[in-house]
């Protein structure tokens, strides 16, 4: 039994094993009994008899048992005594562990050699793989182009069915009004006439006939309007009914395409199959040789059919295509038109909603679309306490032109670069893992309220000079207020 000292930061497991620790070492007999290590606490109750608990105890009390400089045995200190040179160094080697870190060494590096040449083995072995998924790739996106452009195409067609649709329905509608609008003036000239027959019942025939036909005029022209009304709706459903037709026509030929080039397709690999098959059986009799040229030829002239079948749709799917385009250029001119005006619209709207949201005083929001929401959570971390440093920004909110230089101002902006304006500056590493918190808070994207970390040191007093007279620099042409910012400059 050996009985060590077990206190202090060091201690392996002294809720378990307490002050002491005892390793005891059983060799049992032949008739039986344990064979190994035992780990006692220090009321000498066994706790464990793991090697690697025993291993773990070791390694945590910086016990190195086969260590000579440790335990020194009587064949070690033979060698060191009276050993030769070679035996004292070898000595040495073992007692600082070099030799135990010169074997690990040479086997990682062994190890790392191996799994060098394995990973340029799997590399080359997948290059012509890699090869074929980049061409197929390549292939893949040219088919998802053109489903791009066929969908597209479906989707202006509908449009402009429905445009045209909404132009006849807007001539319906004046009709409507207009047919509204002589019904008033019936039911008023009706209620006219009323009156004057009530008043003057006993006026002449003449004017009495008169009222009639002014009554008659208008009844006419109100069932005019009806008729208008009527022949516009069927001219609406006869106009829908060509564009209805086209649509049917091209998606029977895109489906009739897709199942040409299917069978294009199992042609191809049939004609594959039956030419690999020959191949392999060359030399069998020329009956069965002949057999086969004839399946081949039978399957290119299935393959030469499909092409023309497959040419014909292309024929009618160009031929619906340019009946559609000499019907569109208009619609697509105003819709263009309506398209451009609104994106303007929209874009004025929004720049003015921004400078209205930092009225009062200077607008952050020339700088980045993001620059007002991180200094506002910038600003509330800094009343809170929150940064350890000091910290500037936008960078542009501190830099003014010097007066008479204006016509400088984007060349000095050029000479310190794109997207430096909206950034930020901060002082210490804790700072800026904040700041990138916050940036991520305020959603910002990689090109928005960038940060730059700068020490905290006076501002900077050798600058040099412009190269001569009647040179402007940024120094010169720039005025910047906040030491920091002049520093990260």
């Amino acid at each position: 039994r050996v009985t060590l000292l077990n206190k202090g930061s060091d201690a392996f497991q002294h809720e378990i094993y307490g002050d002491h620790i005892t390793v005891e070492r059983s060799i049992a007999s032949s008739s039986g009994g344990y064979n190994g290590y035992k780990l006692l606490n220090t009321e000498m109750k066994e706790k464990s008899r793991s090697k690697k608990d025993l291993d773990l105890m070791l390694d945590q009390l910086n016990i190195q048992v086969e260590n000579p400089v440790a335990v020194l045995d009587q064949e070690e200190a033979k060698k060191f005594l009276t050993g030769k040179a070679e035996d004292k160094y070898a000595f040495f080697m073992k007692a600082t562990e070099l030799e135990r870190i010169d074997r690990s060494y040479a086997s990682t590096q062994d190890t790392v050699y191996e799994l060098e040449e394995t990973n340029n083995r799997i590399r080359d072995s997948l290059k012509p793989a890699s090869d074929n998924v980049k061409k197929l790739e390549k292939e893949w996106e040219n088919c998802q182009e053109l489903e791009k452009l066929e969908g597209s195409i479906g989707d202006q067609r509908i449009l402009y069915a429905w445009s045209f649709v909404k132009e006849l329905q807007k001539n319906v509608q004046k009709e409507e009004k207009i047919l509204a609008m002589l019904n008033a003036k019936l039911a008023q000239r009706s209620e006219e006439f009323e009156q004057f027959k009530d008043i003057n019942s006993g006026a002449q025939e003449e004017h009495i006939k008169s009222l009639n036909d002014k009554m008659a005029l208008l009844t006419e022209e109100a069932q005019q309007a009806r008729s208008n009304k009527l022949d516009m709706a069927e001219n609406v459903r006869k106009a829908m009914a060509p564009v209805k037709k086209t649509e049917r026509e091209l998606k029977d030929c895109k489906r009739d395409g897709v199942l040409a080039k299917r069978r294009i397709v199992a042609a191809t690999n049939r004609l594959k199959n039956a030419r690999d098959e020959i191949l392999k059986n060359a030399g069998n009799a020329e009956s069965e040789e002949a057999r086969r040229t004839e399946m081949m030829e039978q399957t290119e002239s299935s393959i030469s059919e499909d092409k023309v079948k497959l040419e014909k749709q292309k024929t009618s799917v160009a031929q619906c295509l340019n009946d559609y385009d000499e019907l569109e250029p208009h619609v697509d001119q105003a819709k263009s038109n309506v398209n451009a005006v609104n994106v303007q619209m929209h874009a004025v709207l929004k720049r003015g909603n921004e400078l209205k949201s930092t009225a009062g005083s200077r607008s952050l929001a020339v700088f980045g679309p993001k620059c007002a929401t991180m200094a506002k959570k910038v600003e509330e971390a800094r009343k809170s306490g929150r940064f350890r440093g000091p910290v500037a920004g936008p960078i542009g909110s501190f830099i003014k032109v010097a007066p008479g230089k204006e016509h400088l101002a984007k060349l000095a902006e050029k000479a310190l670069g794109n997207g430096m304006l909206d950034r930020f500056v901060v002082t210490t590493d804790s700072d800026r893992k904040l700041y990138m918190k916050l940036r991520q808070d305020a959603g910002c994207s990689s090109r928005d309220c960038g940060v730059f970390q700068q020490a905290n040191v006076p501002r900077y007093r050798n600058i040099p000079p412009p190269p001569c007279d009647g040179v402007e620099t940024a120094v010169t042409v720039l005025s910047v207020s906040d030491d920091l910012v002049f520093n990260c400059l």
